[in-house]
């Protein structure tokens, strides 16, 4: 019997064989036959060299590397500079930046070299204005105040600059100009709209928000009313009581517009915001007060009504009166006619207390209407004055109608 240390030798002496590796059966042959020759067994070099380390053999002794010269090091060392990695992070940097830098002259090069080109290049002259003309600022009129050079550049043209000049003519609120390439200029213009004259040392043309803005020229008036009752220091100045006053005609000239009325020739405000209006027309006084005026105009509108032709007589209508108590709201009015006015006056006085104020007032103008005039006294003959001279201010008391409170004439 072989013990089992015997086996343990034995298995010890024998190495182990690959599992991985299939054993070739031998083929049998008939005895006959001869055999082929075949091509000698590729020899795997990879494997003598490097064995499978499980089987345990030992490895093949490779051959000794060449010995490294000392030349090499040292040319690679003059070639390639060893540099700690700070210094090699500095020059990459530095690197990108100035790459960055060499395609930002390039491109800033040939942006410079177009807009030298698209500046001075026939194409882009500007040869065509569209402009639609208002009626104060004709085609011509707006070349003039464009000043534009023939032959210049559509992209070298200053908008702004061009906007400023046009809005320097006194009729011009504001002005667009914009450009369409590649040869023309587009300009709006919003011309000022004018509401009245105003009176104050000169005539000055009024805005809708009661902006002076150009003095007045013949024939620009129209049939625009005349405000009065601002001194000239404080319009000068810009004192807040002047756009106060210009504040307060304008409300007032837009109320008494809001119907249809007599065509008015002068505002004037006095002391604590007293409006004071003149009719174009014949003159007719208007005293409206202070404070509102809508419900003063609406029985200056039921006396017109009562009256019927006569309303064209008036010479000065008392709108200002308040009621007060059991006192009805009064109109007293005057006529050119002494005779006339007393007798419709007297006939005015003659009110019942029952009724409400409105509607007693618009009742005794129709009794007024209803009932016959008394037959007008002879004028006493009053001497003439002297003519005053024109735009000389007239003293109190001699002022016609058809005059400014100042004195002044009507303009025209």
């Amino acid at each position: 019997m072989i013990g089992p240390s015997k086996l343990r030798d034995a298995r010890q002496a024998a190495p182990p064989k690959n599992r991985r590796v299939q054993q070739v059966k031998p083929r049998v042959t008939p005895p006959t036959a001869t055999p082929p020759a075949r091509k000698p067994a590729a020899r795997n070099l990879r494997s003598e060299l490097r064995p499978n380390r499980r089987i345990g053999a030992p490895r093949p002794a490779l051959p000794a590397p060449p010995r490294p010269s000392r030349l090499r090091p040292l040319l690679r060392a003059l070639a390639r500079p060893q540099l700690g990695p700070r210094t090699r992070r500095f020059l990459s940097a530095g690197m990108r930046l100035g790459v960055a830098v060499a395609l930002a002259w390039g491109l800033l090069l040939g942006v410079q070299q177009g807009y030298q080109y698209v500046t001075t290049s026939a194409r882009f002259e500007a040869k065509t204005i569209a402009f639609q003309p208002t009626p104060h600022l004709s085609a011509d009129r707006l070349a003039e105040l464009m000043a534009l050079a023939p032959g210049t550049n559509i992209l070298a043209v200053d908008v702004d600059a061009v906007r400023r000049s046009i809005e320097a003519d006194p009729w011009v609120a504001t002005a667009t100009v914009s450009r369409e390439l590649p040869d023309t200029l587009h300009v709006a213009v919003a011309e000022h709209t004018p509401a009245a004259v105003l009176h104050s040392g000169h005539f000055y043309l009024l805005d809708d928000a009661g902006v002076p803005f150009k003095r007045i020229a013949p024939g620009e008036r129209g049939s625009l009313p005349v405000i009065t009752g601002v001194e000239r220091d404080l319009l000068v100045k810009g004192d807040p009581a002047a756009a106060q006053i210009i504040r307060r005609a304008l409300d007032v000239l837009a109320a008494y517009d809001a119907k249809a009325r007599p065509r008015l020739g002068e505002i004037h405000i006095g002391d604590g915001g007293e409006a004071l209006l003149y009719t174009e027309k014949t003159g007719t006084l208007l005293r409206l007060g202070r404070g509102p005026i809508a419900e003063r105009l609406a029985r200056f509108d039921a006396l017109r009504a009562a009256l019927g032709e006569r309303a064209d007589k008036l010479s000065v209508v008392h709108l200002d009166a308040a009621p007060g108590g059991d006192r009805p709201a009064r109109v007293v009015a005057s006529f050119t006619d002494a005779a006339e006015a007393e007798a419709l006056l007297a006939q005015a006085s003659l009110k019942p207390k029952h009724k409400p104020a409105q509607q007693q007032a618009a009742q005794d103008l129709e009794d007024m209407s209803a009932k016959p005039a008394a037959k007008p006294a002879a004028p006493a003959k009053q001497p003439k004055q002297p003519k005053q001279p024109k735009h000389k201010k007239q003293p109190k008391g001699q002022q016609g109608p058809h005059k400014f409170p100042s004195g002044i004439p009507k303009y025209d």
